[in-house]
């Protein structure tokens, strides 16, 4: 049998309602001020959802957010549920959805959206500060993850490789003669380029591997539990795709790249993967170009 919802915008007007409130419980309080002590989402919605029920018997708690592709939920949805709409400003901050087996009384649904206009500042400021850390590390030009970005991710492939020896890849992608580009036609027309060739790598690639831009005309890409014959495979697939690539200027520009690989499994030492699809990629210039090297 189909369960009832109940469906509503929680805004500034209800924050403002509850701070005016001298009836609300010492609990709430304490939520509230437990939600001023992140701003990262994932434990920020830990902690309200895990209060929230203690307060308000739920079998389940679930953020959405469309616009950041958030996810997050605790519990088994069930089919009575209660779902809210979260707006500060004109700015849509997500939506929250409590479900149960039971249906949920006026006076819970009154409650519940009292906890949900505690939750409404904290939220801004969560989204705000990694909306403020994913543009940190997003390379502004070509607007995939920069250098920054890619030593974080390094560091954590190594420590993983190092726990439980899941091996990953790394290809490193320098444009072919880029500079010749650059003194020819103009820096609009390298940038044009560079995000031409940074989209076809993001395209190419599976989407669990991750691109960056390591700096000038050089991109990494790291494969996670990725061996080298697959690394090769899809180094290949790249190269071919950048070779299709046709700059339109005053002229048609055609464009290639050279790719060096190598795997962790492969090194001696796990910290010098990067450096080995270093040496791979400029056997791949040494040797004309428009290439694929496997570091050996």
């Amino acid at each position: 049998m189909k369960g009832n919802s109940t469906s509503k915008v929680i805004g500034i007007e209800s924050y403002r309602l509850v701070g005016q409130s001298n009836n609300a419980p010492v609990d709430i309080t304490s939520l509230a001020i437990k939600l001023q002590q992140t701003l990262e989402i994932t434990p920020l919605l830990q902690t309200f959802c895990h209060e929230a029920a203690k307060l308000i018997p739920c079998d389940s708690v679930k953020y959405t957010n469309e616009q950041t592709q958030l996810n997050y939920q605790t519990g088994q949805s069930r089919a009575h549920l209660c779902r809210y709409l979260l707006e500060l400003e004109d700015e849509t901050l997500g939506e929250i959805e409590c479900t149960r087996n039971t249906p949920f009384s006026i006076k819970e649904t009154e409650q519940i959206e009292r906890l949900l206009s505690l939750l409404i500042y904290p939220l801004r400021n969560a989204l705000l500060y990694q909306k403020a850390v994913a543009e940190a590390h997003r390379d502004p030009l070509t607007q995939i993850n920069n250098r920054a970005a890619f030593d974080e991710a390094l560091a954590r492939e190594i420590c993983s490789y190092k726990r439980h020896q899941a091996t990953f890849s790394l290809m490193v992608i320098d444009i072919d003669h880029f500079k010749q580009v650059n003194d020819t036609y103009g820096h609009i027309t390298g940038d044009n380029v560079l995000k031409a060739v940074a989209q076809t790598i993001r395209n190419t690639i599976r989407r669990s591997d991750e691109v960056f831009r390591y700096g000038g005309e050089e991109f990494v890409v790291i494969l996670s539990n990725t061996e080298v014959a697959g690394a090769r495979f899809i180094a290949e697939r790249v190269r071919l795709e950048i070779k299709q690539l046709i700059i339109k200027n005053h002229e048609k520009i055609k464009v290639t790249a050279s790719i060096g690989v190598s795997a962790s499994n492969m090194a001696s030492d796990v910290n010098d993967t990067l450096h080995h699809a270093d040496i791979a990629l400029y056997k791949a210039k040494e040797q004309g170009r428009n290439k694929v090297i496997v570091c050996p």
